[in-house]
């Protein structure tokens, strides 16, 4: 059997794209969603490409499923964690309970697919494991806060643990983008930032999920652990060096 690469995420945006790529290059693929449209979509497009519905938020559900991906398609020896859910609105505004899913989702749910498929890993001393975090863990954007706190818990977690797991024969990349083109943004065009409307301020604008996976596979081949795609790094430099500003233009 050869190596997998499991994708969650993998029936809209960035993780379709991620798919679609490597199956055409013959690798073997499984997909993780809850789309059922998307998961027949892309599966449909490429026979290396294998579906699975599972809410990534279900730590049983989700280890059951990564089980049978490996029972049935081979070891996975990379993992790409995109799954995820990007609400807009106002922190005071929001029901906490819609707060807290967004963390379970994009947190917690890679969190969950982090941790079980690196248990498979280590014992191997190999695999790949790309984390999507974001510049809107590093720069408070007002009406984006939901969605900032997870990247923001995200992009921490990511760098922990690469430096516990280091020389331990895993590739670790942390992904940083700026705004992307892909279906999350219609999910906070109505209440969310501004700049997410037009996608684009003084000093970010928005990149498309082929710049962001082109990054990947370059920063990878690289060794770099973070990867900052399109201005994802200015942004990040920026804010270090002129946060208010900086808060003051991503506001705008």
């Amino acid at each position: 059997m050869t190596g997998v690469t499991l994708i969650t995420g993998g029936a809209s945006g960035i993780g379709r794209l991620h798919a679609l790529r490597l199956a055409k290059k013959g690798k073997t693929v499984a997909i993780i969603d809850l789309n059922q449209e998307g998961l027949s979509e892309v599966s449909g497009q490429h026979s290396c490409i294998n579906a699975f519905s599972c809410d990534v938020t279900d730590h049983g559900a989700l280890s059951r499923t990564i089980t049978e991906i490996e029972q049935t398609l081979g070891e996975i020896d990379a993992l790409i964690v995109c799954a995820a859910i990007m609400p807009g609105g106002e922190l005071a505004k929001t029901e906490p309970a819609k707060t807290i899913k967004v963390m379970q989702i994009n947190y917690g749910g890679m969190v969950n697919a982090t941790s079980i498929v690196l248990s498979k890993m280590l014992p191997r001393a190999r695999g790949d494991v790309i984390i999507y975090g974001s510049t809107a863990g590093i720069v408070p954007i007002d009406r984006f806060g939901a969605y900032g706190a997870t990247k923001a818990a995200v992009n921490h977690y990511a760098k922990v643990l690469m430096n516990e797991n280091r020389n331990k024969g895993i590739r670790f990349q942390l992904v940083c983008p700026p705004a992307v083109d892909t279906p999350l943004i219609s999910q906070v065009a109505n209440d969310g930032p501004d700049f997410l409307k037009n996608g684009q301020t003084s000093i970010s604008q928005m990149v498309t999920p082929e710049a962001v996976v082109d990054s990947v596979e370059r920063a990878l081949e690289a060794g770099r652990e973070i990867n900052y795609p399109g201005r994802g790094k200015l942004i990040e430099l920026a804010y270090r060096a002129f946060p208010n500003i900086v808060r003051w233009v991503s506001n705008r």
